[in-house]
């Protein structure tokens, strides 16, 4: 019975090969549209981030760059990635997360590296400090100069806006000004960054 059910199986798929049924994997290429439906940007890269500051991330030939709005390559792919999270950024504040190897680093709109790569993980900058991890798991913040402004002390961090960032510190969350000072005592569950005086925090119930 079960050599009846190889050569049954057997002269089915040497037919869905002749008659062109079996299906054939497909890669995706990735472009860019405009608010008309129009491709402004034809469909080559690998993988893509959206645009910031007039520039977005593009993989060809397993590595990172940017492009321009033109479609234009700025900066030539070089990079092992561009952006650890929420893949939606490129640029903030003139400068872009860049990894090399296992280490993140901050490129210049140029292509050049200003911070050199050391961090494990690394987020992008916000009013003027951004998130790195540099070992173990924990948190803190850098300027634009790559010096350690706020030490890694935090499990879990937000960007900062309007002055402060959250922070989680023993599982819970509260917000810390730029001098990392804490001036919302780790209190919620959840919480996410200020947003016209207000932040959403959460409780569990």
């Amino acid at each position: 019975m079960k050599k009846l059910f190889f050569y049954f199986f057997f002269y089915f798929a040497i037919l869905s090969l002749i008659s062109g049924c079996m299906g054939v994997a497909k890669v995706a290429k990735y472009g860019y549209i405009n608010k008309e439906g129009n491709m402004v940007i034809n469909p080559q890269f690998d993988d893509t981030y959206s645009f910031r500051e007039g520039l977005a991330g593009v993989k060809a030939g397993g590595k990172w760059g940017y492009i321009n709005k033109e479609g234009t390559m700025v900066i030539n792919p070089q990079f092992d990635d561009t952006y650890s999270f929420f893949r939606t950024y490129s640029f903030r504040e003139g400068l872009a997360t860049a990894k090399v190897g296992e280490k993140w680093g901050y490129i210049n709109k140029e292509g050049t590296m200003i911070i050199n790569p050391q961090f494990l993980v690394a987020r992008p900058f916000s009013e003027g400090l951004a998130g790195v991890v540099p070992v173990g798991e924990k948190w803190g913040y850098i300027n634009k100069e790559g010096t350690m402004i706020i030490r890694p002390e935090f499990y879990d961090i937000c960007d900062f806006k309007e002055g402060l960032a959250g922070v989680q510190v023993g599982g819970k969350w509260g917000y810390i000004n730029k001098e990392g000072n804490m001036v919302i005592k780790p209190q919620f569950d959840s919480a996410v960054p200020f947003s016209e005086g207000l932040a959403v925090v959460g409780l569990y119930q």
